[in-house]
């Protein structure tokens, strides 16, 4: 319920206590008992209480979100790099062959230490999200193509990969989510006409997989 719906109730209960409920042009009722007031005095004082939580729950968390994700708690983990939000990214040429899916053992290595992470105390109740992306270079070997069709497909088999990975490492599998976002949420804007060799760092970093921590 809103704030302003919470007000709302707030001063029609009070209406109601003051005035018994008489509005001109309707059938007379029943005046109501010294309990009906008593009832609906705790109930507008119960409402005001919670209007006001809501208020300052409001103000506190004004210019963002109601819930932040967590972040991982610990240090860094060898094999993945931190992100903005407090997860993890696995680098694609780290962890994957150009236009593959399949971890290579540097790469099952980082997932083994990650879930050991995951399964800390700090983190143990929290859900894991498994987030696949990709460059914006379109698929283009055969191979590659007939397996994954695009950057969706390939960016979801990465996704995939790493999700069996920690399940196979001891991650709970129900607290686990796949995802995938091809090319369209970059770490790095790269125009996608450009050589630039900056460019070409920036498109490296936007081939991986992130994990990240929810509620």
């Amino acid at each position: 319920m809103t704030v302003r719906s919470l007000a709302l109730l707030s001063l029609l209960a009070a209406t109601v206590v003051s005035t018994g409920c008489n509005i001109r042009g309707s059938t007379p009722v029943k005046q109501p008992s010294a309990d009906d007031l008593a009832a609906l005095q705790n109930e507008n004082a119960r409402l005001s209480q919670q209007n006001k939580l809501l208020a300052d729950e409001l103000e506190k968390n004004k210019g963002g979100t109601l819930a932040e994700d967590p972040s991982i708690a610990g240090g860094d983990i060898e094999g993945f790099e931190r992100t903005a939000s407090g997860g993890v990214a696995l680098p694609e040429d780290f962890a994957f062959a150009k236009g593959s899916a399949e971890l290579n053992e540097e790469g099952k290595k980082a997932v083994g230490r990650l879930a050991q992470r995951l399964n800390d105390a700090a983190n143990s109740d929290k859900q894991i999200f498994v987030e696949g992306h990709t460059d914006h270079t379109p698929v283009s070997r055969a191979t590659t193509k007939e397996k994954y069709t695009d950057n969706w497909g390939l960016s979801a088999a990465r996704s995939a990969e790493v999700v069996r990975a920690l399940e196979a490492s001891g991650v709970n599998p129900l607290r686990l989510h796949g995802a995938f976002r091809g090319e369209f949420s970059p770490r790095v804007a790269v125009a996608k006409d450009s050589s630039k060799k900056d460019d070409a760092t920036g498109e490296a970093a936007n081939r991986r997989v992130e994990i990240h921590l929810s509620k």
